[in-house]
């Protein structure tokens, strides 16, 4: 049964692989990235399930402000709620974007970037508590999980928007079964061998981005190779991210 199981994850990796990133592939030596950057991102996406939200939200986000640089941050699944945004992998057309996206991705990003958007305009109420999220021209989006997904299409937006964007997730799923036109936003996947949640929702849908495996810090356009090497112990714990990445350093 592992083995059956690994075989269909690794197809649907060869089935979605993204050939329009031009940064080649490597290893730790030359990772187009600071290992640094990857492990703050990832104890930020950590840190928002110690103490980002209720569990009853919705959507849980905060946005930091660090050296001129806005950071987005997402919480994964936490809640049944999150999990019916999961399981809704209906593909609907974005008009923002002209290309199709995971419903329930995309109605979660569009209920926090419509609070980001209202709290910018009017300083407005949000939850109870009078919230402002200004957001500089250099805008980093992180998230695990769920919130990885919803971290990608955040990011779209906003690069459709004219910000600097870099995108990192980790754990990710795939959000839609089309690239964006006219270049996508810089965005560091990074996953782990034992994870297969980055292997679903099934085809038609892709990923894009550039792989990064966490565990040697092995790097290229796609996953291709598949990263899936072993079916028992699967875990997708942000716990484990941070882990793995800090013990590259």
């Amino acid at each position: 049964m592992g083995m059956a199981i690994s075989l269909i994850l690794n197809s649907c990796a060869k089935n979605v692989a993204d050939k329009n990133n031009d940064l080649g592939s490597g290893d730790k030596s030359n990772l187009p990235v600071t290992l640094a950057s990857l492990v703050e991102h990832a104890e930020y996406c950590k840190a928002i399930y110690d103490g980002g939200g209720s569990e009853r939200d919705e959507v849980a986000f905060e946005v930091k402000q660090e050296n001129g640089i806005s950071i987005i941050v997402i919480r994964g699944t936490a809640n049944n709620a999150n999990v019916l945004s999961d399981v809704d992998v209906r593909l609907v057309t974005d008009v923002r974007l002209g290309i199709r996206l995971h419903k329930g991705f995309r109605d979660a990003a569009t209920t926090i970037m419509q609070i980001i958007d209202t709290s910018m305009t009017s300083r407005g109420v949000v939850q109870g508590q009078t919230r402002t999220y200004p957001l500089e021209h250099t805008v980093h989006v992180t998230g695990h999980s769920l919130g990885g997904a919803v971290a990608q299409i955040i990011g779209m937006w906003l690069h459709k928007r004219g910000k600097n964007v870099q995108v990192y997730s980790y754990g990710s799923p795939k959000v839609s079964d089309q690239v964006l036109s006219g270049g996508q936003p810089t965005h560091w996947r990074v996953v782990r061998r034992s994870d297969p949640i980055p292997f679903t929702p099934p085809w038609p849908y892709r990923h894009t981005g550039l792989f990064i495996d966490s565990q040697d810090l092995d790097w290229g356009p796609d996953n291709d190779n598949g990263l899936i090497s072993k079916t028992d112990g699967l875990d997708h714990a942000i716990s484990k991210y941070v882990t793995t990445l800090k013990e590259q350093l």
